[in-house]
């Protein structure tokens, strides 16, 4: 069974932030659109942090992983544009990417 689960974590992370993004745009979206769009904004500045801090090791499950829950917010966005919410995410991980690999925000790992 563990060995199942370290041969395949990408792909259960992968279904659990899809079910995670769904959750999270339907309540997002239950107050209004430009409140969707800040969150997925938001949402991908952390997965910019992520792919910024895994930039010298394996990235590819994680890239599965993020798209999993832009799969999920855009299934659950009833209220607004999916394309405005997928642009806003690859913005938001662009600039956030950006913001870490110039230093203008640093981060500490404890």
């Amino acid at each position: 069974m563990a060995d199942f689960f370290f041969k395949n974590w990408a792909e259960f992370f992968f279904f659990v932030i899809m079910v995670l993004g769904l959750i999270v745009a339907l309540w997002a979206t239950s107050f209004s659109a430009v409140i969707s769009y800040i969150v997925v904004f938001l949402s991908g500045m952390i997965g910019g942090r992520l792919l910024y801090e895994r930039k010298k090791k394996l990235t590819f499950p994680y890239y599965i992983i993020l798209a999993g829950f832009l799969i999920g917010y855009v299934i659950g966005t009833y209220y607004g544009s999916r394309k405005v919410v997928i642009i806003l995410f690859v913005l938001g991980i662009l600039f956030s990417y950006h913001l870490y690999n110039k230093g203008y925000v640093r981060d500490i790992i404890f």
